[in-house]
């Protein structure tokens, strides 16, 4: 049945005006506390933060300075976040910033200098890994001296640099150094940390080195040592510890529950008597950092001077407020948090739903954000989706968000990993000479925003190089191409892909052959240079398109805040290793695996939707959220992090210095699900209206025990019945909605859909006018391809092609090829090859093959095991041909031979690989066929290439004579010792001939018909072939 909504839709969401919250009771006990350290502790949503901000307030109000209190707080954003809460709610002038993060804090004191101390600057998480890798890689070309032998093969991957990255972190945040971690490891029998001190002592060795040559008097900290740095030099510096204590009289921290061992030493240096603490057990989720409840209840004690539980929740709607604190009484421990009761009355809504793969999940969540943008005037900016970690399902959401329209920011993705600044490294990699410029390399450079291209045109572009080279150039249209894209050279017309690449290509290389540049000038020489298809400077095409509303202008305007961090990161990098070239920086981004910092989560966000990890999300709050990605194995992820190295071993031996040592991975790994509850917890009450909690159901992935808790809570279900999946409704698109209407032409409802369709066309929306749908617009032409009057040339492998599918042969015949592949390459190698031994006597086998090897860089040029194995397979191919030709009987007149025979209409014209005379004069043909699988016998008798070939021998189109002995295919590529002959015997000349001209006939025709074969499958033109599902829009939209 059509039906069509008549609930209202809000096209401009209202924005709510700032109030003044009401505060019970508890709360205003809290904000008017004075004199000493207080406790605040209470669930998600209770007020923790908004106590603090209105008791900095009420402080401020009273005639307090604002630069004498210090609230401290977890991520940047979330600082910002309440500087701004407390800056727009007071008059006074703020000369520091009120609210910062610990390492924001500890960077600080560092900063206040003592004596003749060196300016700090602190590495970044990405750098710093980059940083790892590079000296790991060191140790691997010093032979591994200094790992054990069973680690050789670890060092090598990414996981080894972040677990020895993990290990040195957990270690310096709990003040254990080098040395101390050394003999922790013998007294601990953990046998690879004594190879990690080390590692770590060259680490901190090789970071003075590069501070002596940056010749900038600069201290380059690493993130792990950051705090207890802080707390050394305020040791270090009672003046300045005085300073500080008389400075902050009053300090307050949110979040206190993620603090770690290092943090809370520092805290409690720094601390006076009015202090304010607030904290949520159930809520703690850096386990491995000492953000555990026990350890937690602990360092709460010294404040404990008075204690106010917050008991009453206000965010969350009561039904989300029911799931999560149903949730939360079945974790471990009986927190008094969990006491708390509802005091939002609004209902709101949590639907739990199963669908049959990730697509349709994202499907689902992207319909959802759109009609609760539309119908309740929601901003997609109080929207978000709370993924476990970041993956496909990340890749999935955004695709899902952009095809209904929806704005989508996502904080999920390394710098490199970006799409719009892939391009941007990958030339100045070409340039620096780090990476060779192959097809692949010029193929992706040319596609890009710089060149403009798309397959058809390069493959136009590569057609006519071959067509315009001179005489005795043999190049591919691949290798012309990449020629012309290095040199400049070009002897066509009409390829300003190319032009436009080389000249940004030489501006940048320009850059990279100066000695003094840095990255951030070579990055800005190809930005500042770049310019599109239609000759605008890209970085002036972005700007206008990030103005502009939609779609579009979300997606230019999150391209400029990732080139803006691009060359932040530059910059950064250039200012810490001033020395180091454009290249180290180039080098170390492209294999950064760490998210780096995405500049509009510093400001205000534009009408985003968010997609982000459950730690991103943490202490954040939005009116729809989705929980996406409930899979088993998922989350919970209970795979034990640092396992190798046994990082959490460390921060286990340090909380439980008496448990033996057989018990620590069994109190991690309990401590892990512990994490994990408390992660799922934090998402399930980030929610104030809607929450939707999702996962897929199918036969190789099944949702989690996490995703089914929540279902019988919600559903009020049994577990034992049949999981009912969720139906993704139509996408509320304009598309979409066309596809609907027109699917109920043919219906009942006809007339219905015929009258929204026209009014629809009649608005001025293009798809919903037939005159615009694909397959019903008239033919330009009914007239066959080639006059009736004229003869059509036919080659023989195109006889062969057209038999076998007519629309595959029109199709390729008119420009849909792929060409060039490295297979293809080879064929024509090899067919060279084999002509070469006929036409040059005394040709050897050695010699052919290290003309292959010298040669090969041009056929393909990649490296690695697997061009390596490609070039010993065409050894073996030349090896099988040499072996064939030293054994035939017959006498080889010579190689690549054209031949031209004219048949009624058709013209057969074509080249033989070889012609061979027989004792009796009759002529002989071999085909030669690099491929891995021979046709058989049977079909080799009628195979249609080889007839075509005995026609030319019977029509006169060979000098050497007119009778045929037959011919022969020679398959070099199959997986026989010698070479696989697949013979055809005299044929029938006149049905043969009778046959090409029905073909030639065919190919000038005016229709052409697809034909269902084995070859299917690999069909390079399937997705436009009317009777494969892939191309059946041809002839049904």
């Amino acid at each position: 049945m059509l039906t069509v909504s008549k609930a209202p839709f809000s096209f401009v969401a209202p924005s709510a005006p700032r109030t003044i919250p009401a505060l019970s009771p508890d709360q205003q006990s809290a904000v008017t506390h004075r004199g000493s350290p207080l406790v605040i502790s209470g669930g998600p949503g209770t007020g923790k933060t908004t106590v603090l901000i209105e008791a900095a307030l009420s402080r401020i109000a009273q005639g307090q300075n604002p630069d004498s209190i210090l609230l401290l707080t977890f991520g940047r954003e979330r600082a910002s976040e309440l500087r701004d809460a407390i800056a727009l709610r007071t008059t006074k002038t703020m000369f520091e910033p009120l609210a910062r993060t610990f390492h924001s804090l500890a960077f600080s004191i560092i900063k206040m200098k003592a004596k003749d101390d060196p300016e700090p600057i602190l590495l970044s998480g990405p750098e710093q890994e980059s940083y790892i890798k590079e000296l790991l890689q060191g140790d691997i070309a010093d032979g591994y001296k200094e790992w054990p032998e069973d680690l050789h093969a670890a060092l090598t991957t990414n996981g080894f640099a972040r677990e020895l990255r993990d290990l040195i972190l957990r270690a310096s945040e709990r003040g254990i150094g080098p040395d101390d971690l050394e003999k922790l490891g013998t007294s601990e029998g953990e046998k690879y940390w004594a190879a990690a001190a080390k590692f770590w002592k060259r680490y901190l060795n090789s970071m003075v080195m590069r501070e002596i040559s940056a010749t900038d008097a600069k201290l380059r900290i690493d993130p792990s040592e950051l705090v207890s740095r802080a707390a050394i030099h305020l040791h270090n510096n009672p003046d300045v510890l005085s300073a500080l204590r008389a400075r902050f009289t009053t300090i307050m921290v949110d979040e206190f529950q993620e603090s770690d061992p290092a943090q809370r030493a520092l805290l409690a240096m720094l601390t006076g008597s009015d202090v304010i603490i607030a904290a949520d057990a159930d809520s703690a989720v850096g386990r491995f950092r000492g953000a555990d409840p026990d350890g937690l209840s602990a360092a709460l004690d010294p404040y404990r001077v008075k204690e106010i539980v917050l008991n009453t929740g206000f965010r969350n709607s009561s039904s989300i407020f029911d799931v999560g604190l149903s949730f939360a009484k079945n974790m471990k421990g009986s927190q008094t948090t969990r006491k708390r009761s509802c005091g939002n009355e609004n209902k709101g809504q949590v639907q739990v739903h199963r669908f049959r793969s990730g697509a349709e999940e994202a499907a689902f969540i992207a319909h959802q954000f759109r009609s609760a943008h539309l119908r309740e005037g929601i901003s997609y900016s109080n929207m978000a989706v709370i993924l476990r970690s970041p993956g496909i399902q990340a890749s999935s959401l955004r695709r899902a968000f952009s095809q209904v329209g929806i704005p989508v920011a996502s904080e999920l993705q390394a710098l490199a990993g970006n799409p719009a600044i892939a391009p941007f490294l990958l030339l100045a990699r070409v340039a620096l000479k780090q990476q060779p410029l192959n097809f692949d390399t010029a193929e992706r450079l040319l596609m890009s925003e710089f060149g403009g291209a798309d397959s058809i045109s390069l493959r136009r572009i590569r057609r006519a190089l071959i067509a315009a080279r001179p005489d005795g150039d043999d190049r591919t249209g691949t290798q012309l191409l990449i020629a012309a894209l290095d040199s400049g050279e070009l002897f066509i017309e009409g390829a300003t892909e190319i032009v436009r690449v080389h000249e940004l290509l030489e501006k940048a290389r320009a850059v990279a052959r100066n000695k003094k540049a840095t990255a951030d000038e070579l990055l800005w020489a190809i930005w500042d240079n770049a310019v599109t298809s239609d000759g605008a400077k890209l970085a002036s095409t972005w700007r206008n398109q990030a103005l502009r509303p939609g779609v579009r202008g979300a997606a230019a305007d999150r391209d400029l805040d990732a080139m803006m961090q691009l060359f932040e990161s530059a910059a950064r990098y250039s200012e810490r290793f001033p020395l180091s070239g454009p290249g180290a920086f180039i080098a170390e981004i492209a294999t950064e695996d760490i998210a780096g910092d995405v500049i509009t989560a510093k400001g205000v966000r534009p009408d985003f939707v968010e997609i982000l990890t459950v730690h991103s999300a943490k202490g954040r709050e939005w009116d729809l959220v989705a929980i996406a990605g409930l899979q088993e194995g998922s989350w919970p992820n209970l795979k034990q992090r640092s396992s190798l190295l046994g990082a959490e071993r460390l921060v286990e031996r340090k909380r439980n210095p008496d448990i033996a040592r057989d018990q620590l991975d069994v109190i991690a790994a309990s401590g892990l699900l512990q994490d994990e509850e408390r992660l799922f917890h934090v998402a399930l009450t980030r929610a104030k209206q809607s929450l939707f909690v999702t996962a897929v159901q199918r036969d190789d992935e099944e949702p989690s025990a996490f995703f089914e808790s929540v279902e019988v809570l919600v559903k009020k279900i049994d577990e034992a019945l049949e999981p009912v999946l969720t139906e993704v409704p139509r996408p509320i698109t304009a598309p979409a909605l066309v596809a609907e209407l027109r699917s109920q032409l043919d219906g009942e409802h006809a007339k219905e859909a015929a009258s929204l369709l026209s009014a629809m066309a009649a608005e001025g929306i293009y798809l919903a006018d037939p005159a615009n749908w694909i397959g019903s617009v008239p033919l330009s032409t009914d007239a066959p391809v080639i006059d009736p009057d004229l003869e059509v040339v036919v080659s023989p492998s195109g006889a062969e092609s057209f038999v076998e599918c007519g629309v595959k042969w029109f199709l390729q015949n008119n420009g849909g090829t792929d060409g060039d592949s490295t297979a293809q390459v080879l064929g024509s190698a090899i067919h060279a090859f084999a002509a070469k031994i006929v036409q040059e006597p005394g040709t050897s086998k050695q010699d052919l093959i290290a003309n292959l090897e010298s040669s090969w860089k041009l056929i393909d040029s990649e490296s690695g095991w697997v061009s390596a194995s490609h070039l010993e397979n065409a050894v073996t191919m030349l090896e099988k041909f040499v072996s064939y030709h030293n054994e035939s009987k017959r006498e080889v007149v010579d190689a690549e031979i054209r031949f031209d025979v004219k048949l009624g209409r058709a013209r057969i014209r074509g080249s033989v690989d070889r012609l061979e005379v027989e004792a009796d004069g009759s002529l002989f043909i071999i085909d030669f066929k690099t491929g891995g699988t021979a046709i058989s016998l049977k079909d080799a008798k009628e195979n249609l290439q080889l007839a075509s070939y005995q026609v030319g021998i019977a029509e006169g189109g060979f000098a050497q004579g007119n009778v045929s002995a037959g011919a022969e295919l020679v398959y070099l590529g199959t997986s026989t010792a010698g070479a696989t002959l697949r013979p055809q015997h005299v044929i029938d000349v006149e049905a043969t001939k009778e046959k090409l001209n029905e073909i030639a006939d065919g190919m000038g025709a005016a229709t052409f018909f697809a034909t269902v074969n084995k070859r299917c499958k690999g069909c390079p033109v399937r997705k436009s072939c009317p009777v494969q599902n892939d191309g059946r829009t041809v002839i049904e939209q």
